[in-house]
Order: structure tokens, then C-alpha cells, then sequence
């Protein structure tokens, strides 16, 4: 029987017919993963590893992660949280990486330094990045530097020709790191002092006068734990450290800018890679894609779930900018293709600072 429609509009119709045969496809391939998922994480237990001691803020975010992401994964498994400090985090991937199940059923959550760690430890880091499931990161860590208000410099153009005392913790940490490449490949003069143990240690230098200011500290640490530094103008915010300006400082200029070359920009990156994966959540290698796809939906739907947001706050802990799998993987091998001579060029910034004390 031949069709009464014109030879037009029988191609349409065809193509229409086309199209919702390979919608079908889709969905049922979609429906079919989906059921195969829930087959698989039925009566299961996911297995959170957790970089730190327990009672750490790392450990109150893998929790309250715990007890919510199950509800947004398909099969809803059970779940045990396990801490196996150590190496800033390289113990617990290289477990992950090397030792544990490579099928969706552990989950780690470590140290942000995870993403850089084959470049920057390479003799400790037994796994590569861009082989790792990488789930999401619950929340960046945004670095300021600051100083007291009676200080000698009030912008960080005027580090550039004035002295400003300058504290920290020992070379490794982020702030000293990041204070030590800013005169070496910007020409600020801050005068670092090293020595003090913790954050806390450095601040209370500064209310004592024994330093000007930081480089490096958490902005949430700031605004939480000395609100009335900012409040009655006690400090000057003079520099952020992220890769796009934070919402409560979009006239503080950002370090990564006073790159001047392509080299210069991925040095930064490299360094700075730490806060925007604040909180890494991830899987091994090799887990099939529709388990890794459904444990990313699964943190997608977490972020946003409004009784995992209240369990933050209820223990003090906030996001800021909760990255998904997608974002995260995109920038570990961003970060893995980091030129040699770049991580040279760093390495031999640090090492000169050491050499000169």
C-alpha cells in the first residue's frame, strides 16, 4: 500500500520515526544501567576512606556525606565510614588506587593536595589522576592573604617596594609557599617568618604585632573564627588565591593575574589546584562507567539535598562551590599535563628559600 502523504513529508515522518526509535534506545539503555545499578548496590555497603583522624573537619564532611549520598544512589546501600590517616592524604588513595574493590563500592575522601600529588610527591603518590573515579569535591578552599591595618603596605602593588613582616607555618604550607613564590616571581619584598606551628599560632603573632599579616589563610577560617578582624577593620584583605574572585571579595585582586606568561600561569595552577579541590571525593580506577556516572549523580543530588546542608551546619561546616566528577577530572589532567620544567622551576623556587636560611 502506498502511502497518500508527499514524498516530503514521508521523509519527516521517517526521520521523526528515526528519532523516537533512538530516544527509545537511549531511554531504555538508560532504564537497563539504572536497573543494573540498583542490582549491583542492593544489599551492599559502600566503604567511605576517610584521610585524617576522626573529629577533623575532613572527617565531619566525609560523615555527613555518608549518611546522605546512599539516599540518592540507586539500590541505596548501607555504609561504614573508615580513617586511615597519614601522608596528607597518600596513604588513603593509595589504598583506593591499589588495594580496594575497583567496583564503586569504596569511596574515598581525603586531603585536597590529592590532585597535585604525583607531580608534587611523586615518591609518595602510587596511583595516577587521571585514572582515578572522580566523584566531586564537596567545597573549595578560598586562600587570602591579609595584613593589620597599621601595617606598612595596605595592596599587594606596595609589597613590591615596601618590606611587610609576613607569617606562616614551615615551608609546605600552602600560605609560606605561596608568600616565598610571590618574591620570587613577582619581586615583592615581604620578610617570611616560618617558624609558627599552626594558623592559629600565626594569628596570634598578629594580634601581638610579630607579624604584619598572612598570605595564605582560609578566607571561612577568617570570617569564622576572627569576624572582628574584618568587622572593625583590624585587617586589610590585599590578596585572593582562587581562579575566579570570591563573592564577598570582587575587588580583591587575585595572585593567579599577576601571571605574565603561560609558564607563569601553570606554575600558579599548580599551586593553587589545592583550594579549588578542597574536599576530593572519589573511587579507584577501572569501576564500570554506569557505577561511576550513578555515584556522580549521586553527589550532585547530595550537594543540593537540604538535610545534608542543615547536617553541615549543624556541626559548623558550610560548601563553597561544590565542584562535580566531571569538573574535577577535567582539571587532574589539566594539572597532569603540567610541563616538567614547570614543576622544576617550582621546586627550585622552594628549595632556593631553604638554601638562603
Amino acid at each position: 500500500m502506498r502511502s497518500c502523504l508527499p514524498a516530503s513529508n514521508r521523509k519527516i515522518g521517517r526521520s521523526i520515526f528515526a528519532a523516537s526509535a533512538m530516544g527509545l534506545v537511549v531511554l531504555c539503555g538508560t532504564v537497563q544501567a539504572q536497573t543494573s545499578v540498583a542490582d549491583f548496590y542492593r544489599g551492599k555497603q559502600l566503604t567511605f576512606v576517610v584521610s585524617t583522624e576522626p573529629a577533623t573537619p575532613y572527617d565531619a564532611y566525609a560523615r555527613a556525606l555518608a549518611a546522605h549520598l546512599p539516599d540518592h544512589l540507586p539500590g541505596k546501600p548501607g555504609v561504614i565510614v573508615q580513617n586511615m590517616p597519614g601522608a596528607s592524604g597518600l596513604r588513603a588513595t593509595n589504598f583506593i588506587y591499589n588495594v580496594a574493590p575497583r567496583d564503586g563500592t569504596h569511596i574515598a575522601a581525603t586531603h585536597s593536595v590529592i590532585p597535585t600529588a604525583p607531580l608534587l610527591s611523586p615518591q609518595g603518590a602510587q596511583f595516577d589522576t587521571r585514572k582515578i573515579g572522580w566523584i566531586g569535591s564537596l567545597s573549595k578552599e578560598v586562600y587570602t592573604g591579609y595584613v593589620r591595618s597599621d601595617a606598612p603596605i595596605k595592596t599587594y602593588e606596595e609589597a613590591k617596594t615596601r618590606e611587610a613582616i609576613i607569617g606562616g607555618q614551615p615551608v609546605g604550607s600552602a600560605g609560606t609557599d605561596l608568600v616565598i613564590i610571590s618574591n620570587a616571581m613577582f619581586g615583592t619584598k615581604f620578610r617570611i617568618v616560618a617558624g609558627y606551628k599552626s594558623p592559629q599560632e600565626t594569628k596570634a603573632a598578629l594580634e601581638k604585632g610579630e607579624v604584619h599579616g598572612a598570605f595564605g589563610n582560609s578566607y571561612t577560617s577568617l570570617t569564622t573564627e576572627q569576624p572582628q578582624w574584618l568587622r572593625d577593620k583590624f585587617v586589610r584583605i590585599f590578596i585572593q588565591h582562587g581562579f575566579q574572585p570570591h563573592k564577598d571579595l570582587p575587588d580583591v585582586p587575585l595572585f593567579i593575574d599577576q601571571a605574565k606568561t603561560p609558564e607563569d600561569r601553570q606554575l600558579l595552577e599548580l599551586v593553587l589546584a589545592r583550594q579549588e579541590t578542597g574536599k576530593p571525593i572519589f573511587t579507584g580506577p577501572d569501576v564500570p562507567k554506569e557505577r561511576l556516572d550513578a555515584l556522580r549523580a549521586a553527589f550532585d543530588a547530595t550537594v543540593k539535598d537540604e538535610k545534608f546542608v542543615a547536617s553541615l551546619a549543624k556541626v559548623g561546616l558550610t560548601m563553597e562551590s561544590p565542584m562535580s566528577g566531571v569538573e574535577v577530572a577535567e582539571l587532574a589532567n589539566r594539572l597532569a599535563g603540567t610541563s616538567p620544567d614547570v614543576v622544576k622551576r617550582l621546586e627550585k623556587i622552594l628549595s632556593d628559600f631553604r638554601g638562603a636560611r
